[in-house]
């Protein structure tokens, strides 16, 4: 029996020790796995933050392309409005000239009939009145053959400079009367 005892405390101890080594393996076992287990929520926790980031870059750009949309959308009406002003002032440009025209056409023709009263006098004086003046007159006839069309930065000086020759061209008349 102490044989039997003995034998089996060596079992028992030799169970203890056999367990003891299996919970270093088991132990290492776990440990291993807790690393691993680590590194994986560090890793899913790293793409978690890159996946934030990235959604609120998305959305930064989200609210930025709302904003440009939106800013193109103003500046869109703000060119439609300035092409209906266009619209508006080349009407009142046409209307304008036609006016302009008009009056040139009448003031012309209160000069011709000024040069042909003017023409019914028989004095030297007057003849050569009547031969300058047509000159002047044709001259200017020539340039109204020019009036600009469209609009034309130059139109404020044309038109100066038709009044300003007609003026002349009126006061020698009546000088010429006299």
């Amino acid at each position: 029996m102490t044989r039997t005892c003995s034998l089996s405390a060596i079992a028992a101890l030799l169970m203890v020790v056999a367990a003891s080594c299996g919970k270093q393996d088991s132990a290492a076992d776990t440990d291993q796995a807790g690393q691993e287990l680590r590194k994986a929520q560090a890793a899913v926790s790293e793409q978690r933050n890159s996946v934030a980031a990235n959604e609120a870059a998305i959305e930064g750009k989200k609210r930025e392309l709302i904003k440009g949309q939106q800013e193109l959308a103003d500046t869109t009406r703000s060119l439609e409005d300035h092409r209906q002003q266009l619209g508006s002032a080349g009407a009142t440009l046409v209307q304008a000239r036609t006016a302009y025209s008009a009056a040139v056409i009448e003031r012309l023709a209160r000069a011709d009939a000024a040069l042909a009263g003017l023409a019914t006098q028989t004095d030297a004086q007057s003849t050569d009145a009547v031969a300058g003046l047509r000159a002047r007159r044709a001259l200017l006839a020539a340039k109204l053959t020019t009036m600009p069309v469209a609009a034309d930065p130059g139109w404020a000086g044309f038109t100066h400079d038709v009044d300003a020759v007609f003026d002349a061209i009126e006061h020698d008349l009546q000088a010429a009367k006299r």
